[in-house]
Order: C-alpha cells, then sequence, then structure tokens
C-alpha cells in the first residue's frame, strides 16, 4: 500500500536527482576548482622586519608548509621587510576649499635573497593606491570605510608579495 502511493513521485525524484549527480559530475569532469596561489619553491625561510604585514606572510607562508627559520643559514630563501609606508593625500576639493576625496597609498618595500645567491637582490616595492569620498556628516561611516579600503590595501600588498616570491625559482 504505501510503495503504490509513493509510485507516482519516484520519477520525479529520480529525475531532479539524476540531474544534480549530472551537474556535478560535469562540473567536476571539466577540472574545475578554486583558484589557488602559486607555490612558493622554497621549503625553509627567514623572514625579518617588521610591518603591519609580517604576521599575515608568516601565515601564508605556512599554509603553504614553508618553514619558517631564524637564522640565515638555515634558510634557502631570505626576506627582508625594509620599510612600510602609509599615506594619505588630499585628491579633491570642492569650490569653497572642503576636501572632497581622498587618496590612500600602502607601500612596502622589501628584498630577498637566495642561499646560493653572495648579495641581496635590488630593493622592491608593492605598493596599493585607494581613492574614496569624504563627507564630513558621514564622518563615521567614511572613517569605517577608510579603515577597510586599507586593509583590503595591505591584502593586496600581501597578495602581491605572495606572487613575487612564487616566482622566483631555487637554483638547482
Amino acid at each position: 500500500m504505501l510503495l503504490s502511493h509513493l509510485t507516482p513521485f519516484l520519477p520525479q525524484r529520480f529525475w531532479q536527482n539524476s540531474g544534480l549527480m549530472l551537474l556535478i559530475a560535469a562540473l567536476s569532469s571539466c577540472g574545475f576548482q578554486l583558484r589557488q596561489p602559486n607555490p612558493v619553491s622554497f621549503k625553509t625561510v627567514q623572514l625579518s622586519g617588521n610591518t603591519q604585514i609580517t604576521s599575515a606572510l608568516k601565515k601564508s607562508l605556512k599554509e603553504q608548509n614553508i618553514q619558517l627559520v631564524e637564522t640565515a643559514e638555515e634558510a634557502e630563501l631570505q626576506v627582508e621587510l625594509m620599510h612600510e609606508e602609509n599615506e594619505k593625500r588630499i585628491l579633491s576639493l570642492s569650490g569653497t576649499g572642503v576636501v572632497r576625496e581622498y587618496e590612500l597609498y600602502y607601500r612596502v618595500q622589501y628584498r630577498t635573497k637566495a642561499s646560493d645567491e653572495p648579495t641581496w637582490g635590488l630593493p622592491l616595492v608593492m605598493e596599493s593606491r585607494r581613492d574614496y569620498t569624504y563627507n564630513d556628516s558621514n564622518l563615521l561611516a567614511k572613517l569605517a570605510e577608510e579603515k577597510r579600503l586599507t586593509q583590503t590595501m595591505r591584502t593586496d600588498v600581501l597578495n602581491g608579495i605572495m606572487r613575487r616570491l612564487s616566482a622566483l625559482k631555487k637554483a638547482q
């Protein structure tokens, strides 16, 4: 009795489930996967310097199973974060001299040295820039927006440094 009651629903559920399984199979067979960071070819890294992205850079390196070491002798690659700079500039003014737009800059200067190289490489600069409108009547919202933009700029700089580190190749 129960089976005869459910029979009209079986074909509809069967086709729904089959369609779902077909979609899952198509996505997995086409090679779809989330974008992963390029792997860094070094197994040990010594990171020196103290910036606002130092801890995030350490975390990114550890996520790629790279061991952070304390001494240069143990490291296949040395990374020195030399200088960090935050800057806020006035981008535009209204006719009455009131600030309407700001421009934010975030820069990190760093250099690298592989264990087989006798000297440090030239200092590299990774920077990010954002513009945003400003209004005194929305002061708290604009301060929150500035803080959020600064955090995204740090993330962009961190990702840029990781891309450049992944482009470095270990001597064979």
